[in-house]
């Protein structure tokens, strides 16, 4: 039976939440998501196809080539060391408190309701503009493939639109396609890898010597242009995260969640960062790569050929479709936790605070995701969203990764079920290094981001007693 307490053994408040005000029994009759609907394997599978190290490269190479040139390599490897410390945070913490609400959970139960609103504001945003950005991206990549193209935004709308029929169903169909479309990108990343490596350009080092083009010639990387390419590396091998978000739907979510976390983690870096050494190897004239608007397809042509560049780039907007599936997947499971922890304004929380009773999914969150990602799809442009997507990615990262410092100290003796090894290393790690990358980010992007946190925090502490003290799920929605 699941917990309806915190730690101490207290029970939540019958005021807690958008279902405050109505009778016990009625609370908890509402049904909730569906118990143990997902295996270790499924949860693994949403996650890597959350991670997608396929529509990671693709997506974000350019912006952090344009930033660091060959250097881009060094990037990604400070950002994978940046991401496993990360995701070693997210593990400990979410197997203290598994729930539906992942990290907005983590961080409200261990930096207090503020915290945690504003985790949950972050997450309402970053739903609007992270499918939207990966499914551009796509859309792109399969108007390339036709002559005269397609018109990319509503390409993009009508893929975002295929999402949100494939989420509303039951979770454990849903989990299988994701899995599926996993395994062939799993395939096209490696098969693009192994070939570019084989296909090495002389006189390019970018390991030991990284250059970047800036004004028509090549000269050495500064630290400054390095640093502003890894909040893109980051968002690339974001998602690690996503098995704590179908903790209340995977079986003995404690273990299977940590531990799919930091698997998912760990797949993610080495392929990726494979793949970008491969590629940037491989690159040949940085100046032509670096004003093409998407370098790897660049890469790709030359190390495959037309007819093998046209396969790849098929297999990579296949990728990018399983990406915003699995993306889709979690971000309504943040809204509906959200929403039924009080942490979402009344007409909000009855909104996104429940789930269909037939597939037991928060079918409302997948509306509200379409209709945004839509608007999105059809009126923003990819590098905007990219940029925008990245900084609010890495304040949360900064958030989470304070709350498992948080958790541990105020643990002292407590054993969690995910312990996270050579601590504190991975969160100090984390937190340096995601202050040091925001610090090298476009001040317009910093200034939206943090503006928007503060005007949430602003509006939390204003509300703050009428707040729920502690994020937990309810009785009825299986967590362990």
């Amino acid at each position: 039976m699941a917990r309806t307490g915190p730690s101490d053994g207290t029970r939540r408040p019958a005021d807690d939440g958008p279902a405050a005000g109505r009778r016990p029994e009625e609370r908890s009759t509402a049904p909730g998501l569906r118990r143990a609907s997902l295996g270790p394997l499924g949860v693994l599978a949403i996650a890597v196809s959350a991670i997608s190290p396929t529509t990671s490269v693709f997506l974000v190479y350019g912006s952090a080539l344009r930033s660091a040139g060959t250097g881009v390599v060094w990037a990604f490897v400070i950002g994978g060391v940046i991401a496993l410390g990360m995701a070693l945070c997210y593990a400990e913490a979410g197997s203290l408190f598994p729930s539906a609400g992942g990290a907005y959970t983590i961080v409200h139960r261990a930096l207090g309701p503020v915290a945690g609103g504003v985790t949950s504001t972050l997450f309402l945003l970053l739903g609007l503009v992270s499918t939207a950005s990966i499914l551009v991206a796509s859309a792109t990549y399969v108007s390339s493939l036709v002559p005269g193209g397609l018109p990319v935004g509503w390409l993009a709308l009508g893929m975002m639109a295929l999402v949100t029929a494939v989420s509303v169903g039951r979770i454990s169909p849903a989990g299988w396609v994701a899995g599926g479309m996993l395994v062939l990108e799993l395939a096209v990343v490696l098969v693009f890898t192994a070939v570019a490596f084989g296909h090495a350009a002389h006189g390019v080092h970018p390991i030991t010597h990284p250059v970047v083009v800036s004004h028509g010639a090549a000269g050495p990387v500064g630290a400054a242009g390095l640093l502003a390419a890894v909040v893109p590396a980051l968002f690339a091998f974001n998602g690690y995260d996503w098995p704590l978000y179908f903790a209340e739907e995977a079986k003995g979510s404690r273990r299977t969640g940590p531990r799919a976390v930091v698997v998912a983690a760990v797949l993610a870096v080495v392929v990726e960062v494979l793949a970008v050494i491969a590629a940037t190897g491989a690159v040949g004239d940085l100046g032509r790569a670096t004003a093409d608007p998407s370098p790897l397809a660049f890469v790709a042509h030359q190390v495959l050929g037309p007819a093998g560049a046209d396969v790849l780039i098929a297999g990579v907007a296949l990728a990018m479709f399983d990406t915003g599936l699995a993306a889709n997947l979690g971000y309504a499971r943040v809204y509906y936790a959200a929403a039924r922890d009080g942490m979402l304004p009344g007409p909000l929380g009855r909104f996104f605070g429940r789930v269909s009773p037939r597939s037991r999914v928060p079918v409302r969150g997948f509306l509200f995701l379409l209709a945004g990602n839509g608007l999105l799809c059809v009126f923003s442009s990819l590098d905007d969203l990219i940029t925008f997507t990245g900084v609010m990615i890495v304040i949360v990262y900064l958030l989470v990764a304070v709350s498992a410092l948080v958790c541990r100290v105020r643990r002292r003796g407590a054993r969690p079920p995910f312990r996270m090894p050579w601590w504190p290393l991975p969160p100090l790690v984390a937190v340096v290094g995601v202050v040091v990358a925001l610090s090298r980010q476009d001040p317009r992007d910093l200034l939206t981001a943090f503006g928007l946190a503060a005007v949430a925090a602003a509006g939390y502490a204003a509300v703050r007693h009428r707040l729920p003290a502690r994020a937990r799920p309810r009785e009825d929605d299986g967590a362990p």
